[in-house]
């Protein structure tokens, strides 16, 4: 089995593929700069007993982050709990994606994974929309390059600092409100949350499509599924991080 593992900024998302490359239900961890080696392997053990599924189960690991300071403790967790040296996306591991923007080492992991899961389901040229910590929006062209993006905030960052300015918002939590029109605080922070990130990505895709030309948008992330509703012929993948990692690794598995 196959365990794939994307350290964002906020969680780590944490995802196994069986013998018959299906993913089972992906778990979350809060991403904590401090956290041990044994810390991180004891929650890994918990969950995956969850899953059915064992330590020796775990033929293969490979990793994703956009967070330096985690990767070493990750690196050892699974040498002293699998037995397996983990694959990390970086410069030299195979995608199938060109990078064609200034400085490619500056481009995080996330969003090569991105793109390599949806050129590879749904093709290209497209635009990977990732909703996280911030707000990415990923070109890939017609020739399968990654020729640059978009960074916006993301709702929870956005917010942050109006929710934890004001006692009474500090109980608002991202939900579709009945109306656009809010009738109280929270359903107006709300409706400020969803309908105005839609508006705002929606804008941002409309911009794309005027100068690059129409395409294939997919959209994943943690609060994808509030706002893909609003949005134009968008493709909803909540997945599509795991497909990505997975794909990489068969790639860097192969012999060719």
């Amino acid at each position: 089995m196959l365990i794939c593992v994307d350290v964002g900024n906020s969680n780590i998302v944490v995802g196994v593929f069986n013998d018959q490359n299906q993913l089972l239900p992906p778990f979350r961890l809060e991403t904590k700069v401090l956290r041990t080696e044994d810390e991180y392997g004891i929650r890994f053990l918990e969950n995956l007993q969850f899953l059915n599924v064992k330590a020796s189960d775990i033929t293969g690991a490979i990793i994703a982050s956009v967070v330096p300071t985690v990767d070493a403790n990750l690196e050892k967790t699974f040498l002293k709990y699998f037995q397996i040296k983990p694959l990390f996306i970086a410069p030299g591991v195979k995608s199938g994606i060109k990078i064609t923007i200034d400085n490619p080492k500056q481009l995080g992991a996330d969003l090569l994974v991105g793109a390599v899961g949806a050129t590879s389901k749904y093709g290209y040229p497209c635009l990977v929309v990732d909703m996280g910590t911030a707000i990415t929006l990923m070109v890939v062209n017609e020739r399968k390059e990654i020729i640059g993006g978009i960074i916006y905030p993301g709702i929870y960052t956005a917010y942050n600092g109006l929710i934890r300015s004001t006692s009474l918002l500090e109980s608002t939590k991202i939900g579709v409100p009945s109306h656009v029109i809010g009738k109280d605080t929270v359903s107006s922070i709300q409706s400020g949350m969803i309908f105005g990130t839609a508006g705002a990505i929606q804008g941002m895709i409309d911009k794309v499509f005027e100068e690059q030309g129409k395409m294939k948008v997919v959209i994943t992330g943690g609060t994808a599924s509030y706002i893909y509703p609003y949005l134009k012929n968008v493709i909803y993948d909540e997945h599509l991080l795991m497909d990505g990692l997975r794909i990489v690794y068969e790639k860097n598995r192969s012999k060719d």
